[in-house]
């Protein structure tokens, strides 16, 4: 299994599937914004709270010396967040290359049960496989419709 099937059973998200342009331009919109505003912010209002050029969020020296006391803890959040993401994400990877895409998800003796019943059942309504495959105009007679579960019921053990 590729990881591109492997996407497309476990993902789904408008924003990375194909068309949903609105979706896309809004979404990306909102994410910078809400990515540069704090980082405007902090960075006017302590780096360059000096420069009035910029507007300065707040004046305080309270916010600056807040900022200042959290700068290391926010220094060493970065870096710890950074570590787990990246393991995770190794992780992540790992699991979907080792396990995922090689764990059976079904019982395969079942399965060849099952195929060999359903292809019997068709045989004996429609005719040999190598005539269903080859045959390009075929017409159904009513006593070969199929009942609403009669398939259901073939793969009843």
């Amino acid at each position: 299994m590729e990881k591109k099937d492997v996407m497309k059973q476990y993902v789904t998200d408008k924003y990375f599937s194909k068309g949903h342009w609105w979706t896309k331009i809004w979404q990306t919109i909102v994410a910078w914004i809400c990515v540069a505003v704090p980082v405007y912010w902090t960075i006017s209002s302590t780096l360059l709270a000096n420069n009035p050029r910029f507007i300065h969020a707040w004046k305080y020296e309270e916010g600056k010396t807040l900022f200042y006391f959290f700068d290391r803890f926010f220094i060493f959040a970065f870096i710890l967040i950074a570590i787990i993401v990246i393991i995770s994400t190794i992780h992540n990877n790992h699991r979907v290359k080792q396990h995922i895409s090689k764990e059976r998800q079904y019982d395969e003796e079942r399965l060849d049960v099952r195929k060999r019943r359903l292809n019997n059942f068709y045989t004996q309504r429609f005719g040999q496989a190598t005539f269903r495959q080859h045959v390009k105009h075929y017409t159904v007679d009513p006593e070969q419709n199929l009942d609403v579960n009669e398939i259901h019921k073939l793969y009843e053990d």
